[in-house]
């Protein structure tokens, strides 16, 4: 059959064989060449880490490919009809392959030197170029390399040269007019398929190489080249450490960092939660999508969407003034799990290779059994590589674990979600924590046609644009959710762990509101959300805290209940043992801040400070208020800037007392 195809597809099919045995000759030489690195991973790491390897080998190949796929079947560029588009061709091989190889020569140096693999970061060391060009001169065998590089360039052309003779030739026989049309399409969907990476709604992306905590498996996966390309966009660090330094007493102090170390811009700092529960408690954090905090009820919504939600909130613990720092979704995952804003600048952290190692108090629940549960895939926003690469041993339940299908592109339905978290936690009988995130309550709001006991609701298009609904779908969209969640602890109050489970609940960001309130008018309806803390044995119904609090407060917070010490090395707190004088404060965005009273926005040109919480609220009052302008400033620069370090020097450290401040 391969003889008989197009004379342009077998000399293809020929290249992308040449390119997948270079590639994988030299992963088997990084295997060798640091094979000490490797040594405590399982079997099973490794082969799945070559797997891996193999596809992203496999979408460098076709994408060194692709011009000739795209454009070799036209006579013009055809080099099985014209000598000299043959000639090009080759000449764009050569150089393509000479450029691909460099790469992996650099990048055996640079991860025998930092031990990691190469990056767009690699730029930021070849300046100053005269002390870069002597100090590779002097650490680097550069004369053998370039010698090494040409023989190499040198051989694949002789080998490419040859595959063109035999394969650009004419077809025997050649297949008929229709045979021939479809093998070139189905070899053109299986092209595609090659570079997409899987059979999956997301594609191939390098975070699924972070599948182990171990740095080793994950070097082994990636393809230097590729990783190159996708470290690119993140390549200038969106830090100014000296800015960090002018602030670091400062944000110390705001931290509780007693031992605070501004050489070392160190912010971490041990913490012992003063009171310690008799038994072992569970934690069940439940991230609640798009829910902001002016479409439920117990924040005053009249349309009743809410009504579960609303009683759980009752008898637990509100926090009435609760911020995410930024948006969307994968965004305020990142700041719960670590703890720091994601100001990362115009892509979420997670999808931010160079900042995949994150210190998480998920860490500081040894004896834990860990679950990730989400009813869609885990490369949604890069998110797999941040979990698995930082929680060892976490079980992730995602698209293809449920029985049932899926409801929309954002997989199954809020109600399988919780139904299949209800079933795993009961089974297990050690303590665990769970991550629980539902996505049902997002355009287009898709509500199952399963969905027995949930009845769709009407309602009159100028009673839901009073009460901030876009639309009848939002509306029944949220009041899905909230179904979904009185499902979950109707069970959940049945079962043995309820009793010694601390349930923790969060939007993980607002929407805007149809009705311009003057929060909408400032923008904070997106950014403002419940945080309910549920634990009937631990906490007294009806609490209410109303100072200024944000999502990077959530795991400090729940580990305090849970008694368990740990290392805080971000910007969260202990929500539940603040000082009487400690402040309180929320970045918003970019460019604003909150405290009890006061919302900084630092528009283009100009400083607005408003009395959010005042019956004045839009109106902007920085002249009158000067000194709270600069102090907020001062808050917002430190905090922001901190921020800005600290996605890049969180590396995972251990739970235990070490020589670091203490909260």
């Amino acid at each position: 059959m391969f003889k008989r195809l197009p004379g342009l597809a077998r000399f293809i099919l020929a290249l992308s064989a040449i390119d997948l045995v270079v590639f994988a000759l030299f992963r088997g030489a990084f295997w060798a060449a640091f094979h000490e690195a490797l040594a405590n991973a399982s079997r099973a790491d490794l082969l799945k880490a070559l797997y891996l390897g193999f596809k992203f080998d496999l979408r460098l190949a076709l994408l060194l490919c692709l011009p000739l796929a795209l454009v070799g079947w036209i006579a013009l560029f055809d080099p099985a009809r014209r000598r000299a588009a043959r000639i090009a061709w080759l000449a764009y091989l050569a150089l393509a392959q000479c450029a691909v190889l460099l790469a992996y020569f650099v990048d055996f140096g640079h991860y025998a030197y930092v031990r990691v693999r190469l990056n767009a970061s690699l730029v930021d060391h070849l300046t100053p170029v005269g002390v870069a060009a002597r100090v590779a001169w002097e650490a680097y065998p550069l004369l053998s390399g370039v010698l090494g590089l040409l023989l190499l360039t040198s051989a694949y052309v002789w080998i490419v040269r040859r595959a063109a003779q035999r394969t650009l030739v004419p077809a025997t026989p050649p297949l008929g007019k229709w045979p021939r049309r479809a093998a070139v399409a189905a070899l053109a969907a299986l092209y595609a398929l090659g570079i997409y990476g899987k059979w999956s709604w997301y594609p191939l992306r390098w975070s699924e190489a972070y599948f182990s905590s171990s740095e080793a498996v994950a070097a082994l996966a990636l393809n230097p080249v590729l990783f190159l390309m996708d470290t690119a966009e993140n390549r200038n660090l969106p830090y100014d450490a000296d800015k960090v330094r002018e602030h670091y007493a400062y944000t110390a102090a705001l931290l509780g960092v007693e031992t605070p170390d501004p050489g070392k811009l160190d912010f971490a700092r041990y913490v012992t939660p003063p009171r310690k529960p008799e038994v072992r408690y569970n934690l069940v954090l439940i991230h609640l999508e798009s829910f902001a905090a002016f479409k439920a009820g117990i924040f005053g919504n009249r349309l009743n969407a809410t009504p579960h939600f609303d009683a759980i909130a009752r008898d637990g613990l509100l926090f009435t003034h609760f911020f995410v720092p930024e948006v969307p979704t994968p965004r305020s995952v990142f700041e719960m799990l670590t703890g720091i804003p994601d100001v990362n600048g115009a892509t979420t952290a997670s999808r931010n290779p160079l900042v995949v190692n994150q210190h998480t108090l998920v860490n500081a629940l040894e004896g834990y059994e860990k679950y990730y549960f989400l009813g869609g895939s885990a490369n949604w926003g890069n998110i797999r590589g941040l979990f698995t690469h930082n929680i060892p041993g976490l079980h992730i339940f995602e698209e293809g674990d449920y029985d049932a299908p899926q409801a929309d592109g954002w997989g199954v339905s809020d109600v399988v979600l919780f139904d299949k978290a209800h079933r795993v936690l009961s089974a297990e009988r050690k303590p665990f924590f769970a991550f629980i995130q539902t996505a049902g309550n997002h355009r287009p709001y898709t509500i199952p046609k399963d969905r027995a006991g949930f009845e769709l609701a009407q309602m009159d298009a100028e009673a839901l644009a009073e009460n901030g609904f876009d639309g009848l779908a939002a509306y029944n969209g949220l009041r899905f959710l909230d179904y979904a969640l009185e499902s979950f602890f109707a069970e959940a109050r049945k079962a043995s762990y309820f009793g010694n489970t601390v349930f923790v609940m969060y939007g993980d960001h607002g929407n805007p509101s149809t009705k311009q309130t003057p929060w909408e008018q400032l923008r904070l309806t997106g950014y403002h959300v419940p945080f309910v803390v549920y634990a009937p044995a631990l906490i007294k119904p009806g609490t209410r805290i109303a100072f200024t609090a944000n999502l990077t407060d959530c795991l400090p917070t729940s580990l305090s209940l849970l008694g368990i010490p740990y290392l805080n090395t971000g910007l969260g707190r202990d929500l539940l043992n603040l000082g009487p004088k400690e402040a309180h404060f929320s970045l918003i965005g970019d460019n604003g801040i909150l405290d009890d009273e006061f919302y900084l926005r630092l528009d283009p040109g100009a400083a607005r400070l408003f009395r959010y919480r005042s019956q004045e609220a839009v109106e902007d009052v920085h002249e009158r208020y000067p000194e709270k302008l600069a102090e907020l400033r001062r808050l917002h620069e430190a905090l922001y800037e901190t921020s800005k370090y600290l996605l890049y020097h969180n590396p995972p450290r251990p739970h235990a007392p070490r020589e670091v401040g203490r909260e």
